[in-house]
């Protein structure tokens, strides 16, 4: 019995969703500038592309006309105020000054509205900025300058992403995630193995990919020196418990039959037993048994292959 050494398994950097957000065009236009490159850190606030639009012209249009119809309505209440007060109008009339007052200030506030929830900046006559709406750096750039942009578009122009964390994507072989667990730690390696990272572990799917028999593995890591970049190569290791004993045995004593593992056990009286056996991981010439074969028992290590042949003989004479 000895425990196997942890063995790197390839991964890959990824973004974490949750601190990932999409950037687009609020308005139909044409994108004028654009101020950031694809790698880029931006500031909450920060200007990331203008965009020349008619339809902003339009919003800002009505908003400048619903604010002169404040100041029409404003003019006139105060005129109806003063005729009322000189007795040489009804009350009526003053509270109808008062009443389209009202009805105009609601109509400024709904445009006023309107403009902030497209969350830009306005740069004079049709022209506007698109600003970011949290700090992060630009992890993905689909815009250019002379684009015509549309707020329906199926891609962002942009994402930005808070790279103080990011996920780290493993496939591990499906017999190595049965002692792995959520909230494990691991360690993250990268540039050859010179760069080591502590994670844990967040996720472990419950399938197992049927082509290549893996499970997906899901490690959020620390990375506020930005060192981890997401699509760059790594790799995962999960320690293994150091009390943990776990039987293993030559790589050459197992031999394969059909889809099963072969172990030939020693039973009474010198008999040799084919058992099948569920194997987990190798290394450095050994394998680990995870179910078949128990701590002690007596197995053919050498010429397995060999004996299975013979047996396989045997039957067909």
């Amino acid at each position: 019995e000895a425990p196997l050494a942890a063995l790197p398994v390839p991964g890959r950097v990824d973004l974490d969703e949750k601190r990932t957000s999409s950037v687009g065009a609020p308005l139909a236009g044409r994108v004028e500038s654009v101020e950031v490159r694809l790698g880029a850190r931006v500031k909450q606030g920060d200007r990331l592309f203008s965009v020349r639009s008619a339809a902003w012209a339009d919003l800002d249009r009505e908003t400048e006309g619903a604010r002169a119809q404040v100041a029409v309505r404003q003019r006139l209440l105060e005129r109806a105020k003063e005729l009322y007060e000189l007795k040489a109008a009804a009350q009526k009339e003053m509270l109808a000054a008062e009443a389209e007052l009202h009805e105009a200030e609601l109509t400024l506030k709904a445009a006023e509205a309107k403009q902030r929830s497209l969350q830009v900046q306005s740069a004079g006559d049709n022209l506007f900025w698109v600003r970011a709406q949290r700090s992060g750096t630009v992890v993905d750039l689909d815009v250019y300058t002379g684009q015509e942009v549309t707020p329906d578009r199926d891609k962002p122009l942009m994402r930005l992403s808070d790279l103080d964390e990011v996920l780290v994507i493993a496939d591990l072989p499906e017999g190595d995630v049965v002692e792995l667990s959520v909230g494990e730690q691991v360690s993250v390696l990268l540039q050859g193995g010179t760069l080591k990272r502590d994670g844990v572990i967040e996720y472990i799917s419950e399938v197992v990919d049927p082509r290549r028999r893996t499970v997906e593995v899901r490690v959020r890591s620390k990375n506020a020196d930005r060192v981890l970049r997401p699509n760059a190569f790594v790799e995962v290791i999960a320690e293994p418990d150091s009390t943990l004993k776990v039987v293993t045995v030559p790589d050459a004593a197992i031999v394969t039959q059909g889809k099963q593992s072969i172990l030939f056990v020693a039973r009474d009286g010198g008999r040799l037993e084919p058992v099948p056996v569920v194997v987990g991981r190798r290394n450095s010439g050994r394998t680990e048994i995870r179910r078949g074969l128990e701590p002690g028992a007596k197995y053919v290590s050498r010429g397995a292959l060999l004996l299975l042949n013979q047996v396989e003989l045997s039957r067909e004479r």
